[in-house]
């Protein structure tokens, strides 16, 4: 793994524990019961970057709930929209601190999602991780992978 996605690893994980208050690290199992995908369309120094996680269900409402403040067991929509809004946030400080580093990373489009595993066809990340709300996998590809429109923020 290169410097560019061990930051974006850090960051994630970092995003993970500061602002849905779950821990996370590396995991060695791929998630292979994902509920969900989300995805957000990134641009890096002028390429295109898809960043995506697929979670687990357990780990899909831990992330909201814990996002949110509330639970949101079984809120469908409002989980995610909080889970899509917590992938921006993570998304836009990796920006920040790439931008500290002289590498332009900038947000192109609001995450999108589709329900199961999503897996991009020749990613050039993917990384598995264990936390205390279940598994998860994070992937980056340089094409589009999700099939799917954009959803709307409710909140």
């Amino acid at each position: 793994m290169n410097d560019f996605f061990k930051a974006y690893v850090g960051t994630f994980l970092t995003g993970l524990t500061d602002f849905a208050h779950i821990t996370a690290a590396v995991g060695t199992e791929e998630c292979d019961a994902a509920y969900i995908t989300i995805s957000q369309h990134l641009d890096v120094d002028g390429r295109p970057l898809f960043v995506a996680l697929s979670a687990s269900v357990d780990a899909f409402y831990a992330l909201a709930s814990g996002y949110s403040g509330v639970s949101l067991d079984g809120m469908d929509e409002l989980a995610v929209d909080a889970v899509g809004e917590l992938f921006n946030v993570i998304n836009g400080h990796f920006s920040s601190r790439m931008r500290a580093r002289d590498c332009a990373v900038s947000i192109v489009d609001p995450p999108q999602h589709d329900h199961g595993a999503t897996v991009p066809p020749a990613p050039v990340l993917a990384v598995p991780i264990t936390s205390t709300g279940g598994a998860m996998q994070l992937f980056a590809s340089h094409e589009e992978f999700l099939t799917v429109k954009a959803h709307e923020n409710n909140f």
